[in-house]
């Protein structure tokens, strides 16, 4: 009898989500509250939560959109170096609408990616592909990390091209670059869906924490 309800429950609330959602008007809402609690709260009504940091929490909409929402300045700035239109790669998940102030911005929502997947789509295996993406990225990140094994075959390949290419251009931090959880794929291609977190981001922000 309990988990009847607790089902219940959920299909009314499911059904209210889609009966009231008018996304426009939900994004108003977050952009012009002045806490961030109350961001949190509109959002937690209609949109699902996927993940939550430091900085941002993250939602998917009913309509496979995803929604990052800033929890402090830090996710601002970091929304703000994620929306510059200048950052092009088909190996980059493009942000395809912000609020005015980056409290929010709203990219496609992609699938999960693994490291097995990861090769399987490039022939690359993921490991050696993110520390050859420190490697290369070295002189942005002030690393003397030294040159891995398969580097000279991974430098041929467009998506580490590509994304080093942006990570010079716009000097994106190659930590996140080289997590697998900052990846998923979308029209069959492994794409960053992580590109805010910038070396002056990193430096105003994270550079004292422990």
């Amino acid at each position: 009898y309990v988990n009847l309800m607790r089902d219940i429950h959920k299909e009314i609330n499911r059904f209210y989500k889609l009966a009231t959602y008018n996304k426009k008007s939900i994004l108003s809402k977050i952009e012009n509250e002045e806490f961030f609690n109350s961001k949190e709260k509109i959002a937690e009504s209609f949109f699902d939560r996927i993940s939550s940091g430091s900085s941002r929490i993250v939602y998917k909409t009913p309509d496979n959109s995803v929604i990052k929402i800033a929890k402090n300045e830090k996710g601002i700035e970091q929304n703000k170096a994620e929306s510059n239109k200048k950052i092009k790669s088909a190996f980059i998940n493009p942000v395809t609408d912000h609020a005015k102030n980056f409290s929010w911005i709203e990219s496609k929502f992609c699938k999960k990616m693994t490291e097995k997947r990861f090769e399987e789509l490039t022939n690359l295996n993921f490991k050696d592909f993110g520390k050859a993406i420190e490697y290369a990225l070295k002189d942005v990140s002030d690393s003397d990390i030294s040159k891995p094994k398969n580097f000279s075959k991974i430098e041929k390949e467009k998506i580490f091209k590509e994304l080093v290419a942006a990570g010079n251009d716009f000097k994106l931090m190659p930590g996140d670059m080289s997590r697998i959880s900052s990846y998923g794929e979308s029209d069959s291609l492994p794409v960053l869906i992580d590109s805010g977190l910038t070396k002056k981001i990193f430096e105003k922000y994270y550079d004292d924490e422990d």
